[in-house]
């Protein structure tokens, strides 16, 4: 069969769920992933032996699971992480979080912990392009871990992974905390995508209404007793009230927006 045809395919039944460009996009994700091919194979009208298996792959795609969970992989600041669904699926905006603390920790010699580290990817992207620190991860899931420790592995850099929920125990002394904690309210649930909801974990994702910054806060006092530079992703709504916080605190923070002009990152200093 014409990978053409097979393009023209997902496209008519993808675009029930997804835009024209989202539809085209997981096509080629899918032929990049089982052939190692390109559009060009489609625009040279190239053929595939392997249409029952992107069928398989469509029809899973139809009921909505994530591509990256399918193939189990994601890009990440230039490299390329397992997933499943243990984990979020690591997301552009965690790049731009990622990216800020490289540039203004260069050459640094710090002891680096990344809290909720999920796949792993920040504190691997770190320890690659922090290569003087020393970099440790912790997650309250050992299934999460588990990915992680494999990421780590496959990419070649050595991270103390370890067990922990940050709301029941000090985490001891670092010199920069990393953290991309759950903060979605679960009363904004109506307003995201079935597939999220129905394939990616809870526990990494939601918070009580009542308290959405509990991580933050927990994380932030213990942080203070050792003098620990925090960097954190977190939602625009939430802003007015980490202002309020934090002012409370006499606490030195910084605003970084998003390349949407959201306010998402903060960096809390001591």
């Amino acid at each position: 069969m014409q990978l053409g045809l097979l393009k023209a395919l997902y496209i008519d039944q993808l675009t029930k769920l997804y835009s024209y460009s989202e539809a085209e996009n997981l096509f080629y994700i899918t032929l990049q992933w089982l052939e190692k091919k390109s559009k060009t194979a489609v625009i040279l009208g190239q053929e595939t032996l392997l249409v029952d298996t992107y069928q398989l792959i469509l029809k899973e795609l139809l009921e909505g699971s994530p591509i990256q969970y399918l193939i189990h992989e994601a890009p990440f600041y230039g490299l390329d992480f397992y997933v499943d669904e243990n984990v979020l699926i690591p997301r552009p905006e965690t790049e731009e979080l990622v990216h800020w603390v490289i540039t203004e920790n260069q050459n640094s010699e710090y002891k680096i912990l990344d809290i909720g580290t999920g796949s792993g990817c920040i504190s691997i992207v770190l320890a690659k392009h922090l290569s003087r620190a020393t970099v440790s991860a912790c997650d309250i899931s050992l299934e999460a871990l588990s990915v992680a420790r494999k990421n780590a592995q496959s990419q070649g850099v050595t991270i103390d992974f370890f067990q922990h929920n940050i709301l029941n125990g000090n985490i001891g002394h670092f010199d920069l905390i990393v953290s991309n904690p759950p903060y979605i309210s679960f009363a904004e649930k109506n307003t995201m995508h079935q597939n999220v909801l129905d394939h990616e974990p809870h526990l990494a994702l939601f918070v009580n209404h009542d308290n959405p910054l509990i991580f933050y806060q927990a994380i932030t006092k213990q942080a203070k007793a050792y003098g620990t530079t925090c960097y954190f992703e977190t939602s625009e709504f939430y802003k007015k009230e980490f202002d309020q916080w934090l002012t409370s605190q006499e606490l030195q923070y910084t605003w970084k927006e998003d390349f949407q002009g959201k306010s998402r990152f903060l960096k809390v200093q001591f």
